[in-house]
């Protein structure tokens, strides 16, 4: 017994000390019957319990308990010398998880001690941790109801005891702040913080910060609010677009290639030798470009022929391109269209000539 009543007397102690440490808040006091359940060692049959907490709240997130608990337990083999009462106390905290709602639920764990008084006379005593967890729910200022469980540990005899327990709480105590009125505020069509007689920037759209005249925050002073800005580190002077970036000109620069081959070759006539070099060098300095070499041929011959030889024309232009002039194979393709797409008429040798060709486009966008 004594041990139980050292244990009460310095929990009694700590919890005004605790308390005193923190901002005045809120006291509960926490009556409540539960169910109590113990150990397989300890030979005792499941019981009631009657609790009672004074509890003291730290603030929002945090409080603390000094809890007590009374029950009587009879023997699971009816030896009446081993039934007992059983008084106990704890210092549990409690963390507190605050919501909007009516429900609080909250974590608990704490350290104490128990006493047994068994019917032979004989005392018994040891420390204990308890951890567990429970909710609170509010009915008004002053009332409210609280669920609670704990799994309890005793730490001389490794014992594992459990209860759960629901009482009706009262509050009181505790200091509500009044919060100041509201400072009255003249109208504000667009919603920033900025009375409309002071707002030079009226139209500033939702959420977006602004300065004291009501206009949008610009970082880097180019005349682009920050929510707009896109370039937000602009050197000073510079000139910018809408979107706060410095101005781009693009244009577009291209080269046609075409060579005319004599009737029924591949071969690469040498007078075209500069103007694959023209194109090598286009390609070689614009390197995104990318390519398909079209051959063709006149209308001599069967069409499944000319295909063949248009084919090997297309092929004849893209290998020297690569082989001579070190263009990337995947930056060049060829086709051969045979007689399908004349460009002159077939029935005059000039026509003919005109036919019987390889042409590529390229195109490439410059920024400057």
């Amino acid at each position: 017994m004594r041990k139980f009543i050292l244990g009460a007397a310095v929990a009694s102690c700590m919890l005004p000390t605790i308390a005193s440490a923190a901002e005045e808040g809120t006291w509960y006091l926490n009556p409540a019957i539960g169910y109590q359940v113990f150990d397989g060692s300890r030979d005792l049959s499941s019981t009631e319990v009657a609790l009672f907490g004074a509890e003291y709240v730290l603030s929002k997130d945090w409080g603390i308990e000094l809890r007590g608990l009374y029950s009587v337990a009879a023997s699971d083999r009816n030896i009446r010398a081993l039934d007992q009462k059983i008084l106990g106390s704890s210092v549990d905290m409690l963390r507190y998880f605050s919501n909007d709602s009516k429900f609080t639920p909250y974590l608990a764990g704490g350290m104490g001690v128990i006493e047994a008084d068994y019917e032979s006379g004989r005392y018994d005593s040891q420390t204990q941790l308890n951890v567990g967890g429970g909710v609170r729910y509010t009915i008004d200022e002053k009332w409210s109801v609280r669920g609670d469980t704990r799994m309890v540990y005793g730490t001389d005899h490794e014992t594992r005891d459990g209860n759960a327990s629901i009482g009706l709480s009262y509050a009181f105590g505790g200091s509500t702040v009044a919060k100041p009125a509201p400072k009255p505020m003249m109208s504000d069509s667009d919603a920033d913080g900025v009375e409309d007689g002071v707002d030079q920037c009226p139209g500033t759209p939702a959420g977006v910060a602004v300065d004291a005249k009501g206009c949008a925050l610009d970082k880097d002073g180019d005349g682009v609010p920050n929510y707009r800005d896109k370039c937000p580190n602009t050197p000073a002077g510079r000139q910018v677009d809408k979107f706060g970036c410095k101005f781009v000109i693009k244009h577009s620069e291209s080269i046609k290639l075409e060579i005319n081959f004599p009737n029924n070759s591949d071969a690469i006539p040498v007078a075209y030798a500069v103007e694959l070099k023209k194109v090598a060098a286009f390609m070689t300095k614009f390197t995104g470009v990318k390519a398909v070499v079209e051959g063709h041929a006149d209308s001599n011959g069967a069409a499944a022929y000319n295909k063949q030889l248009s084919q090997r024309r297309a092929d004849s232009v893209r290998n020297a391109l690569i082989r001579d002039y070190n263009i990337a194979e995947n930056r060049l393709s060829a086709v051969g269209y045979g007689e399908e797409r004349p460009i002159a008429d077939n029935r005059t040798a000039d026509g003919r000539r005109a036919n019987r060709r390889v042409v590529a486009v390229m195109q490439a966008e410059v920024t400057e």
